[in-house]
């Protein structure tokens, strides 16, 4: 989302700025949470596969980063999705007052910052779970 949003943002409608939102963020819903489901998953898996060995708090470290996404997804990006919903609804009742004095561009911006955040916590999850397969002992 942070390569494809300044993309989206030089479009000069902001009904079509919000619709390609809208499609992106359909598709996120459906991809995304499995994804991370079964990323955390694998580490918890290694994590259990390897309890005598000390890698196995890296394998879990890397399970809590992955799963981390979720959360993060529905306290920081909750309200700039409910607001930019709403504006793809046309519906004049914002839930939170602060992000209704934000253009549409400004909301996708803040989105695309916030949304960055969860590809670092992937990447952060690979590099722990690949220091810890480095360090294996079989």
């Amino acid at each position: 989302s942070y390569m494809h949003v300044p993309g989206y943002v030089k479009n000069s409608s902001d009904e079509s700025l919000l619709h390609q939102w809208q499609t992106m963020g359909a598709i996120g819903k459906v991809v995304v949470p499995p994804l991370a489901l079964i990323a955390s998953g694998t580490h918890f898996l290694n994590s259990y596969m390897t309890h005598t060995q000390p890698q196995h708090y890296r394998f879990m470290a890397a399970g809590v980063l992955s799963f981390a996404i979720l959360p993060y997804t529905f306290m920081a990006l909750g309200p700039t999705n409910a607001e930019l919903a709403s504006r793809e609804e046309k519906k004049e009742n914002s839930p939170d007052y602060g992000l209704r004095n934000l253009d549409v561009k400004e909301l996708i911006d803040r989105w695309s910052n916030r949304s960055a955040v969860r590809g670092f916590l992937l990447l952060a999850s690979t590099i722990v779970s690949y220091d810890a397969m480095l360090h294996l002992t079989f």
